[in-house]
C-alpha cells in the first residue's frame, strides 16, 4: 500500500552520516578543505592540506576533516527532521560526538584497507566507472539526459609528488556513491526485474567486494539481514558485471566491527520465484491486512488496531472507498506501441493507444512487466477486459496488468471510452503522511506530499506533485478528517492512488467535534 511510518531522528542519521563518510573517502590525498562542505554551499573548515608521508600523517590529514561534516549532518539532519510532517522522537537526543564517533570508526575501517593497499603495494587498475573523487568529474550513468551546462570544479593531481601512504589511499579508495550524481546509481537486472544500490564496492586489489554500511553494531536486531541482503548484492551484480563478485562485507560505524559473512550464491530461479511471490500477491485496499505477517522486527503496521475512530459516514457527494470503480471493460482499436519507456514514476513499461470513434485513449502497464504482451495486439480490433481506469494530466488513461485482457469477446459489458470516469469524492482518517524530494534524471527538482486515508474498512494513497503542493496539503497531519472532492483517479501497482491537481481538486481539513 506504500504507507510510510513516522520519521525519527536515526532513520535520517543512517543516510547522513554514510553521505558524510562517502564525501570523506572521495578526497583527494592531501588536499586541503572539504570537497563535501563546498558542494553543499556549507561553512567549508578549511581544513589544511598535507604531503601524508607516514600512516599517522595521513589519518591525521583526512581526521581533521570529519568535525566539519559531523556539523554539516547534524545540521541538515535537523532541518530534515524538523520539516518532516510526522515524526517521532526528538532531534535534542542527537549528539554531535556521536556522529563524529560514527564518521571516524568508518574512516578507521578504510584505513584497514589503506594499509592492507600500503603493504602490497599493487599497480592502480582502471575501471569503466571509476571511484568517485571530487577533482575528477561525477560518472552519470544516463548521460542523455543531462543538462550539457552542468560544470565541475576539477583540479588535477599530479601523482609523482604523493607519497606512498597518499598513492595508497588513491588506490585504495573504494566505489562510492557519489553525492554529486542525482541519478539512481544502482544495478538494474538485465531483464529489469531486479535492481539493488551498493554503498561501496572495493576493488584495489583486483577482487571485487561489496560492503554495506551500518549505523549500528552486529548485535542490532536487523543484524540478521546482512548476509541475506549482500548475497542479493553479489548475485546481482554477477548479472551485470563481467568481473564477478568475491567478497562481501558489513562495516558497522557503531561498533567500528567489519563483518565477513560467507558467500552464498542462490540460483537466479530462487530470486525469480521470490520476485513471482512478490508481484502475485493480491492487490487490495482493504486495512488492515487479513493477512499475518511473521516478521519480527516491531512493524507498526502489522499491529495496528483501531487507533482513529471513525465516527462518521461519508457525505454526499463523497463515497466509500470500495464503490470507486476498480475494472472496466472497453472496445476499440488498438494502435501504436512504445516502450519500454519510463512512466510518471520512473519505471519502464509498454504504452499504446485504443481508439472508438473520435475518442482514443492512452494504454499503459500499470508497472514493468504487468502486461509484457501488450505490443501483439497492435493494429486489430479487441476488446479489453479489467483494465483499470484512471486519468494523467487531464487525460483518461487505462492502465493494465496481469489481471487484465485482450480479447474479441462481444457479449460482455463494455464502457464507452468517452464514459471513462476519471474522478472521485472521499472522505476518510488521515492514517500516514510523508514529504519527499528529489532531482530527476535531468536534473530538474521533484517534489510529492503523500498521505494515506482510510475510511474504516479500506485505505487509499493520495499525492500531489509539484505545482498542486500547496499550504493546504502541506498542513495535513496524521488523524485529520478530511475531505478530498474531484481528486483525480489513478492507480500504482494496481492499487488506487487518488491524485491532487490545485486547478480542479478540493480539500477540507473537517474539526474535530467538541
Amino acid at each position: 500500500m506504500g504507507l510510510s511510518s513516522p520519521i525519527n531522528p536515526r532513520m535520517i542519521l543512517g543516510s547522513l552520516v554514510e553521505d558524510a563518510f562517502c564525501g570523506l573517502i572521495m578526497e583527494r590525498a592531501g588536499s586541503s578543505g572539504n570537497g563535501l562542505l563546498r558542494f553543499s554551499e556549507f561553512p567549508d573548515d578549511e581544513s589544511p592540506s598535507s604531503k601524508c608521508e607516514t600512516k599517522d600523517a595521513l589519518f591525521e590529514w583526512i581526521s581533521q576533516k570529519i568535525p566539519g561534516v559531523s556539523k554539516w549532518v547534524y545540521a541538515k539532519g535537523e532541518a530534515s527532521y524538523d520539516a518532516a510532517p510526522w515524526k517521532e522522537g526528538s532531534w535534542s537526543d542527537v549528539y554531535l560526538k556521536d556522529i563524529e564517533t560514527y564518521i571516524t570508526n568508518g574512516i578507521m575501517l578504510m584505513m584497514d584497507e589503506v594499509e592492507k593497499c600500503h603493504e602490497m603495494n599493487p599497480e592502480p587498475i582502471s575501471f569503466d566507472i571509476p571511484a568517485p573523487c571530487w577533482e575528477s568529474n561525477p560518472h552519470f550513468p544516463v548521460k542523455d539526459k543531462l543538462n550539457q551546462h552542468l560544470k565541475w570544479d576539477i583540479t588535477p593531481r599530479n601523482s609523482s609528488l604523493q607519497s606512498s601512504w597518499a598513492q595508497a589511499w588513491e588506490t585504495a579508495r573504494p566505489w562510492v556513491k557519489d553525492p554529486r550524481c542525482f541519478q539512481p546509481q544502482r544495478m538494474y537486472h538485465p531483464e529489469d526485474w531486479a535492481a539493488g544500490e551498493c554503498d561501496l564496492v572495493l576493488r584495489w586489489d583486483g577482487r571485487t567486494r561489496i560492503v554495506d554500511i551500518k549505523l549500528s553494531d552486529p548485535s542490532s536486531k536487523f543484524a540478521k539481514s546482512l548476509p541475506i541482503q549482500l548475497n542479493f548484492y553479489a548475485w546481482l551484480w554477477n548479472q551485470t558485471h563481467e568481473e564477478k563478485c568475491q567478497g562481501i562485507e558489513g562495516w558497522y560505524l557503531g561498533s567500528c566491527e567489519k563483518v565477513q559473512p560467507d558467500m552464498n550464491q542462490l540460483s537466479d530461479d530462487y530470486y525469480r520465484n521470490i520476485y513471482h511471490e512478490m508481484i502475485s500477491y493480491p492487490a487490495d485496499n482493504t486495512f488492515p491486512s487479513s493477512s499475518e505477517c511473521e516478521a519480527s522486527t516491531g512493524c507498526s503496521w502489522c499491529s495496528f488496531s483501531n487507533n482513529f475512530e471513525i465516527g462518521f459516514k461519508p457525505m454526499p457527494p463523497c463515497e466509500p472507498l470500495e464503490n470507486i470503480p476498480h475494472r472496466v471493460n472497453v472496445k476499440g482499436f488498438v494502435q501504436g506501441a512504445w516502450g519500454p519507456l519510463p512512466n510518471h514514476f520512473g519505471e519502464p513499461v509498454l504504452g499504446s493507444m485504443i481508439k472508438s470513434g473520435k475518442n482514443m485513449v492512452t494504454l499503459e502497464e500499470s508497472r514493468p512487466e504487468a502486461f509484457p504482451k501488450m505490443h501483439t495486439y497492435s493494429n486489430r480490433q479487441v476488446t479489453i477486459e479489467n483494465a483499470l481506469a484512471g486519468v494523467w494530466r487531464g487525460q483518461p488513461r487505462l492502465y493494465l496488468d496481469e489481471k487484465s485482457k485482450i480479447t474479441e469477446a462481444e457479449n460482455i459489458e463494455l464502457t464507452r471510452l468517452g464514459m471513462l470516469r476519471t474522478k472521485a469524492n472521499v472522505e476518510g482518517i488521515v492514517i500516514s503522511c510523508a514529504f519527499r524530494e528529489g532531482i530527476r534524471l535531468d536534473g530538474r527538482p521533484w517534489s510529492m506530499v503523500q498521505f494515506h486515508i482510510w475510511d474504516g474498512k479500506h485505505a487509499a494513497e493520495c499525492v500531489g506533485f509539484g505545482a498542486s503542493i500547496n499550504q493546504k496539503t502541506t498542513s495535513i497531519r496524521v488523524g485529520d478528517h478530511i475531505r478530498i472532492v474531484s481528486a483525480d483517479i489513478g492507480w500504482r501497482d494496481s492499487l488506487l492512488q487518488l491524485r491532487i491537481d490545485a486547478r480542479t481538486t478540493r480539500i477540507e481539513i473537517i474539526p474535530p467535534k467538541d
